[in-house]
């Protein structure tokens, strides 16, 4: 009889019913890629902003030089050894940079090179070390007993504009040193973990400041900003099913009032309005649920350039949160259905 009294009701305001499964599906989907997309958001994130550069710098825990730079973490995507001397050029003392240069540039994107990267015997000098000495590419440039031509022009902006670049061997005959004075490292994951890592393993280590502690805002402030949106539209669909079920009460007033007549309790009302609710939200939960996957994806593909991973335990969050929101949503209504006196209903009043 339960079932036949929930099932009739859905039926006959089946228009309502489906505005109200269509309200709870928009907010499921929300949260289905909301939650999606948060979960995975650090990592795809984090994979986006190490396209701005290394956030560690790895100096030596001992002596002046890093002989050989092995870590193994797992969080560790890349790292360029450096190594810095000074020489004399036309009389003048200039800063060299040593380091596997094509990794460099990866490092370091936003360097722009006007002409190539050098080979053997050939150097990369930064625009103000250029024009220090009047280079330009193409040029000569006598460093002690040896003649290196200049390959192209460097333009970062940062400090390292004062500085010529060569590769690392030539960097080591020059200098007489075999070991790096920095290693520039990037890291995706927990940086502090890959801090305490490094320095168990004898080194020490800074974190590039502005670049660290700007990832951790933009990602706290982007999962901040999606709790927030998906909040919002929750309670959007929130209200449009409390609407949907105070309207359903007030047209079933003379239903109400004769179902108390003939004994039927407070409990046994409550639980019929409460199946209804648990229906739409499980029916609404369940296509929010794919309908956000595919949003999810799409927005993994389309900022991130990658598909994100489907995790059964949201599909689980999902409906409880869908229920949730029915049941919620329904308390109202069903305190005004308690409310109603079957007598002034069944006299017409």
């Amino acid at each position: 009889m339960f079932t036949r009294l929930v099932t009739k009701s859905l039926w006959v305001r089946r228009e309502r019913l489906l505005i109200s499964i269509i309200a709870v599906m928009l907010g499921a989907a929300m949260v289905t890629s909301l939650l999606t997309i948060s979960l995975d958001i650090r990592e795809k994130m984090g994979k986006e902003l190490r396209i701005y550069g290394a956030n560690l710098v790895v100096l030596p825990g001992e002596g002046e030089y890093i002989d050989q730079f092995n870590a193994t973490h797992g969080s560790i995507i890349g790292s360029v050894p450096f190594l810095y001397f000074k020489a004399e050029v036309n009389s003048k003392k200039i800063e060299f940079a040593g380091a596997d240069l094509e990794a460099a540039k990866k490092m370091n994107p936003w360097w722009h090179i006007e002409g190539v990267l050098p080979e053997q015997e050939e150097v990369l000098p930064g625009i103000n070390a250029a024009n220090k000495l009047g280079l330009r590419a193409g040029d000569t440039l006598s460093i002690g007993e040896k003649s290196f031509k200049v390959s192209g022009i460097l333009d970062t902006g940062t400090p390292d504009d004062n500085r010529i670049f060569i590769p690392m061997e030539t960097a080591q005959q020059i200098s007489g040193k075999s070991g790096a004075t920095l290693v520039q490292v990037s890291v995706l994951g927990d940086i502090d973990d890959v801090i305490k890592y490094l320095e168990n393993e004898g080194y020490k280590v800074k974190k590039i400041r502005q670049v660290a502690e700007s990832e951790k805002a933009l990602l706290d402030k982007t999962q901040l900003l999606m709790a927030l949106v998906a909040f919002f539209v929750l309670s959007a669909a929130s209200l449009s099913l409390l609407c949907t079920m105070i309207t359903s009460v007030l047209e079933r007033s003379r239903e109400i009032g004769l179902m108390k007549a003939l004994g039927c309790g407070n409990g046994r009302l409550a639980a019929i309005f409460l199946a209804e609710a648990g229906i739409m939200g499980i029916a609404g939960g369940i296509l929010g649920y794919f309908a956000g996957l595919s949003l999810a994806q799409f927005i993994g593909m389309e900022i991130f350039d990658m598909n994100v991973s489907i995790k059964p335990e949201i599909f689980v969050l999902t409906l409880l949160i869908s229920t949730m929101v029915a049941a919620i949503s329904s308390l109202i209504p069903i305190r005004r259905a308690i409310s109603i006196d079957p007598v002034v209903i069944l006299r017409g009043e």
